[in-house]
Formats: structure tokens, C-alpha cells, sequence
């Protein structure tokens, strides 16, 4: 757990970034492909809450809730959604970290990043496959997405955008307990994009 220090003590953020290109020369920069997740390789995740059945009170809540996010959607959100399709912690928290914190300022932020986004997939990608729940627009002709969709279908429970925006929000918060809130906010912010679109 990250320390907390009194406001007059407490490490910039440029320190805290600095701690991780130190730490760059220990964790070894593994091409994409050789990346692994912190993870052991099977996970279970107790009381993951079931998709809602098709039909049923949850699920047409559900339906609503998307017909009414696409009603209210401006074309600032629709924009910010579809920048959120990227997953990349750089892009989706810079609003928050500032312009200095980037890969080439932060390359083991990165490595990071790309290690817990394994563990997201490997956590996600089972689910999906067992509740097999079609994305909005494949299940009700009227949601409309404003983000080009997956062409493998994947499912859409859960979501693996909403669960990396959740899970590197959280990160960040431990490593910038300064910026806690809105680093926070800003992750359940990039998974709701995925509703809005």
C-alpha cells in the first residue's frame, strides 16, 4: 500500500514517477506478446454477479438505461467515448495526470499498465464467454453505438473497458494519492463511454 504522507511531505508527483523509471532497469521490457499479467494464470473471482437473464426486470432496466444514455448523449461525450475506446492510460488519465507523465516519461507506468490490462482480459474473457450476452445494439434494434464494435463480437458482459477504467483509476490512486478523487472518477468516467456509445 502506497504511504501516506502529510500534504507538506507528501512526494510530487514527478518523484513518484521518478521511482518508477528506477524501477524500469529491474522489470524487463518483454516485447507485447511476452507481457504476462501479475495474475496467477486461473483466477477465480467469487461472487462475480450473473449477467441479467434475457427478459427479464434487470435486463429491461438495462435496455432503458442505454436508450436513455443514447437520448441524453452530446456530441462532447459521444467524442470523449470514442477517445476512450483506446485503452491507454496515458491518453484516458492525462486530463488528470498532466502533460508530463507519458510513456516515454513514465515506461514503467506502462509496463505496469500493460501487465494489469492481461490480468483484466484473462479476469473478463471467461465471463464473457459464459454468459455469452449480446452487446445493446445486437439484442434491441433501437441502441445505436457511436464506436466501431469488435468484429469477433466478444459479448458485452462484463466490460472489459469498464473493468480497465475501474482497475487503473484505482492503481493511479495508490500511486498518486494526491490526485485520489479525481483519478478515481476519471476511471468509472472511461467505463461509463462505453454505455454512452
Amino acid at each position: 500500500m502506497f504511504m501516506r504522507f502529510p500534504s507538506f511531505a507528501r512526494p510530487s508527483l514527478g518523484w513518484v514517477f521518478a521511482g518508477f523509471m528506477l524501477t524500469s532497469a529491474v522489470i524487463s521490457g518483454a516485447q507485447a506478446d511476452e507481457i504476462k499479467g501479475y495474475l496467477p494464470a486461473a483466477v477465480s473471482v467469487a461472487n462475480f454477479p450473473a449477467a441479467p437473464a434475457p427478459g427479464s426486470k434487470v435486463d429491461q432496466d438495462d435496455r432503458a438505461a442505454a436508450l436513455d444514455l443514447q437520448a441524453k448523449r452530446t456530441p462532447e461525450r459521444v467524442a470523449l467515448a470514442q477517445a476512450d475506446q483506446k485503452l491507454d492510460v496515458f491518453s484516458a488519465f492525462g486530463s488528470v495526470l498532466g502533460p508530463k507523465v507519458t510513456e516515454a516519461s513514465a515506461p514503467s507506468l506502462s509496463r505496469l499498465m500493460a501487465r494489469s490490462l492481461r490480468d483484466v482480459g484473462a479476469t473478463v474473457l471467461p465471463f464473457k464467454e459464459l454468459y455469452k450476452r449480446p452487446r445493446p445494439p445486437l439484442a434491441d434494434a433501437a441502441v445505436t453505438v457511436c464506436v466501431r464494435l469488435p468484429e469477433n463480437g466478444l459479448n458485452s458482459y462484463p466490460s472489459g473497458h469498464a473493468m480497465w477504467g475501474a482497475m487503473a483509476g484505482t492503481l493511479l490512486a495508490e500511486l498518486v494519492p494526491a490526485k485520489a478523487d479525481a483519478l478515481k472518477a476519471r476511471g468509472l468516467d472511461y467505463g461509463l463511454s462505453r454505455a454512452v456509445c
